[in-house]
């Protein structure tokens, strides 16, 4: 790798305030020699997969999978439409009130609820999404990263940095933007500009294929620049990363005005999330609860179900258990194949005590959907919960087959078999649940205990064997130099 290549992704990983310690070390892809080469979409994918494993430790993730696969659906219907050869894409929600998404290379979108909850239709966030998704199809970093030479090297550092985490709320970010302005010279901030550009042009293209409003965007771009307007000195965080020009605007609309097509309402799961979202804000409980009931007596909704969804989960927030249940038990005679009602349903009676009424309420909802992952996420926990680890551990295998990326089930499968006496698969769950969350040193150390539970089984040793030697050099660790198991 060139001197420079080095530096600049170097100082890239610094300034998101993401970087480890010696031994997390990230081992940067190889941008060539000649000026100008990107990174392949191969590095692309190991340089957002790096950056997950420390974002993961770094923000706070929201693990709720009613919300998560809302995200991944909506980011499923965009994608519907893009261009062959786009990556697998990973949605992801940070807990973070600021207005902001951001997307890293390989595929990694990164949405905070701030955005969802601002968003006042579908089509507004589908249109952030779009964009974020086309900076990612359009390889826009790598695009960066190419230009260098053509640019002064903090310059390029700090419009990376901007790109990548100015959207997490972190003093990292909000750092790599003041030195943009502070240092990128004007080439750069042109390029930086046509990307946005770039960005609108095809995510609009995306929007109006998977049938959303595209006026959904140039109204969410006046939002934010009144908002600017109002408030100069707090300004939305979207606009620290997307500044918003009435060009983009203009031509946002202009685009949203010759767009023919099919229009979509806004779907009953994204004002369902939006309720859950207000229902668990950082606000206390029964404020939360007043709020909810003046709306309904107040007819101040879009959808009245899900208005009732929201107030049901704030009750059972607020420990008004009997009344939660009264209300999910209204809805769930209404729609009686959703399946978060009937899992806030066995929420509420976990919370009663009412164990045997919420594990049967799991079952029943298991048996109709066996493949859902959200299910057996919620299942499993509750089985740990009153001591049936063994079962579980089955679901939990079963999950991990459809979802290998995600922590939680890994620290949950840690927890099952460990539980039920599976020493040698817990070391290895915990092992990857801490891979994941960006400790590989933590991780390599899971895999040496696992390795004295494996026993003679030849076919585990070689597999923790291989694992612990990948994991060692993707993650820079270095030679292993413990002494060989006897």
């Amino acid at each position: 790798m060139n001197q420079s290549a080095r530096v600049l992704l170097s100082l890239l990983i610094v300034g998101t305030q993401l970087a480890t310690d010696a031994q997390g070390a990230v081992n940067l892809p190889d941008l060539g020699n000649a000026a100008g080469t990107a990174i392949s979409p191969s590095q692309e994918r190991k340089l957002g997969e790096e950056f997950m494993r420390r974002a993961r430790s770094a923000l706070t993730i929201i693990e709720d999978s009613e919300i998560t696969e809302y995200v991944r659906s909506l980011g499923r219907q965009l994608l519907a439409s893009a261009a062959s050869g786009a990556p697998d894409f990973y949605f992801f929600v940070v807990d973070d009130p600021s207005v902001n998404a951001f997307a890293v290379p390989g595929g990694f979108v990164g949405i905070h609820t701030g955005l969802i909850s601002t968003a006042q239709t579908e089509a507004e966030l589908a249109s952030v999404v779009a964009h974020e998704i086309t900076h990612v199809t359009q390889r826009h970093i790598p695009r960066l990263i190419a230009e260098q030479e053509k640019a002064s090297l903090p310059a390029m550092a700090a419009i990376l940095a901007s790109i990548l985490l100015a959207g997490s709320g972190k003093q990292g970010g909000e750092a790599g933007v003041a030195l943009t302005t502070a240092a990128m010279a004007q080439r750069g901030i042109n390029f930086t500009r046509s990307f946005e550009e770039e960005a609108d042009r095809i995510g609009m293209d995306l929007l109006t294929s998977a049938e959303f409003d595209p006026h959904g965007m140039p109204a969410f771009f006046e939002r934010m620049q009144a908002a600017n307007r109002h408030n100069e000195t707090n300004l939305p965080e979207y606009l620290r990363t997307h500044p918003i020009t009435t060009n983009r605007i203009a031509d946002a609309r202009a685009r949203a005005d010759r767009a023919t097509g099919n229009i979509r309402p806004d779907s009953s799961e994204f004002h369902h999330v939006r309720a859950k979202l207000r229902a668990y804000a950082k606000r206390p409980a029964p404020e939360i609860v007043r709020g909810f009931q003046d709306n309904l007596a107040q007819g101040k909704y879009r959808d009245a179900d899900a208005e009732r969804y929201g107030y049901a989960l704030a009750l059972l927030r607020a420990k008004q258990l009997e009344q939660a249940r009264n209300e999910l038990q209204k809805l769930s005679k209404r729609h009686p194949g959703r399946l978060n009602y009937r899992m806030a349903q066995a929420e509420v009676e976990m919370a009663a005590d009412r164990r045997t009424e919420a594990l049967a309420i799991y079952q029943a909802a298991h048996r109709e959907r066996p493949s859902s992952v959200v299910l057996m996420r919620e299942y499993s926990q509750a089985l740990l919960r009153t001591g049936r680890p063994a079962e579980a551990r089955d679901l939990l295998k079963t999950a991990l087959r459809s979802d290998r990326d995600d922590p939680l089930l890994y620290k949950l499968m840690a927890e099952a078999a460990g539980a039920a006496g599976a020493r040698a698969e817990a070391h290895q769950a915990q092992a990857e649940y801490y891979y994941l969350m960006g400790s590989p040193a933590a991780a390599v150390e899971q895999l040496r205990i696992a390795s004295r539970y494996a026993g003679d089984n030849f076919y585990l040793q070689a597999s923790l064997e291989a694992r612990i030697a990948a994991i060692r050099e993707e993650s820079g660790l270095g030679e292993d130099r413990s002494p060989a198991r006897k």
